[in-house]
């Protein structure tokens, strides 16, 4: 009865009181609530629902049991499965920052292509000036005086 009357109280001064008690009181339990609830994505919510149902499930199909399995696991399961929700929104920026340096490595390939080619040109072009110019044969030189190898003689014999 003590909890009602307080309850009472507290939504007559937040909904019908404008004096400075009344705002305080509708800052603290109504606009920072509703702040927090308008940040809540709709994946989230379908996830705490799958949550739920999972929970109800574990209880009907095992009774007492699911219930402790429920308040064990119910803090870890519900992080767990709202946590898909952050990296679906992760794995979307990684997605989108790999598509674009994707777009830059075929850009880049472009230029390596056609950087590629000019090598290959210039070295053509350098081959082509070799073939123009052939190289003069040389003449060996007469072994020096006072050399052995004057006469080769029969040294692996």
């Amino acid at each position: 009865m003590l909890v009602f009357l307080l309850l009472s109280i507290l939504f007559g001064l937040t909904a019908f009181d404008p004096s400075a008690a009344g705002e305080a009181l509708r800052r603290a339990l109504v606009q920072a609530p509703a702040r927090m609830l308008g940040r809540v994505a709709h994946g989230q919510v379908i996830s705490l629902l799958l949550v739920a149902t999972v929970i109800v499930v574990a209880t009907f199909v095992f009774e007492a049991e699911g219930l402790k399995l429920a308040a064990m696991a119910a803090p870890d399961m519900i992080g767990w499965v709202l946590m898909f929700d952050v990296t679906v929104l992760f794995d979307l920026m990684v997605l989108a920052i790999s598509l674009k340096a994707l777009a830059g490595w075929r850009g880049l390939t472009h230029v390596a292509t056609a950087l590629r080619r000019r090598t290959l040109q210039r070295i053509e072009r350098l081959g082509a000036r070799q073939v123009r110019r052939p190289r003069k044969p040389r003449r060996p030189r007469p072994p020096r005086p006072g050399s052995d190898e004057a006469e080769p003689g029969l040294v692996f014999a």
